[in-house]
């Protein structure tokens, strides 16, 4: 009965940013597909990253 009650409730409400992103990484296809999405979404649109450090990333060699 909660779980009705609060799958109702979460309809009500927009889906959240956290939300949307685990909906696009659950779809991705593989596990290749699934770390290519994740560090699309960790570099993607922001000028630094959480996982910083001195060296740059792969892609920026």
């Amino acid at each position: 009965m909660f779980a009705a009650f609060s799958e109702k409730l979460g309809s009500l409400f927009l889906p959240s940013h956290y939300d949307e992103r685990e909906a696009y990484l659950a779809s991705s296809s593989d596990l290749v597909d699934l770390e290519r999405r994740m560090r699309h979404l960790d570099s993607a649109g922001y000028a630094f990253s959480l996982h910083s450090s001195a060296m740059p990333r792969d892609n920026e060699l």
